[in-house]
């Protein structure tokens, strides 16, 4: 007997340094041909593709049909849609971020943890949807943020609530720093 687990994905998928669009090998969207390979992997378990970038319209429906929001949006508008939302609903969110060979991840937990808002109160002027990083990076900091995920959900290890981990990969350097909460914020204040 399988058990059938179904997992919600919330797809923002940055393909920078290796431009390959929408389309994938055989002419079929990227998000199609993943999802065909995670099926082939764990034929287990059912999956449900969004194939929509988060916005101020769409986020209170996306984030509300998921436990735990993994944020690795490649804007900031996009990431302070998710985060307002998150925090509005009370669910948790791992946030990963990266450009060229460096990473950061904390761990959001609405009125315990600083909010996205807290760290980064005003949208980077020079952020855009095409920004260097090399796949490895990529790929790094979605194992770290699928293994935060896990602790989150499972409440096993400690998870990097309060924490920001850098990751400097040109220098082969991690680092944790503690994070304060914004009593003043304006997405998280009142929580």
């Amino acid at each position: 007997m399988t058990n059938k687990y179904k997992i919600q994905y919330l797809f923002q998928i940055a393909v920078t340094f290796l431009k390959l669009g929408s389309i994938a090998f055989g002419g079929m969207p990227v998000m199609i041909s993943m999802l065909e390979q995670e099926f082939v992997f764990n034929p287990n378990i059912e999956i449900q593709a969004i194939g929509e970038n988060i916005s101020p319209d769409n986020a209170e429906r996306l984030v509300g049909m998921v436990d735990l929001v993994v944020d690795c949006a490649p804007l900031f508008q996009e990431r302070y849609s998710m985060n307002a939302e998150a925090v509005r609903q009370r669910k948790p969110i791992i946030e990963c971020a990266m450009y060229e060979l460096e990473a950061q991840i904390t761990t959001i937990i609405p009125g315990e943890t600083p909010c996205l808002s807290c760290l980064y109160p005003e949208p980077s002027s020079v952020w855009k949807r095409q920004f260097p990083v090399f796949g490895a990076v990529s790929g790094m900091v979605g194992c770290l943020g699928a293994m935060e995920a896990i602790k989150v959900l499972s409440q096993i290890g400690e998870p990097l609530k309060g924490s920001l981990l850098t990751c400097n990969l040109r220098e082969m350097t991690f680092r944790k720093f503690k994070i304060y909460r914004d009593h003043n914020c304006s997405v998280c204040g009142h929580i």
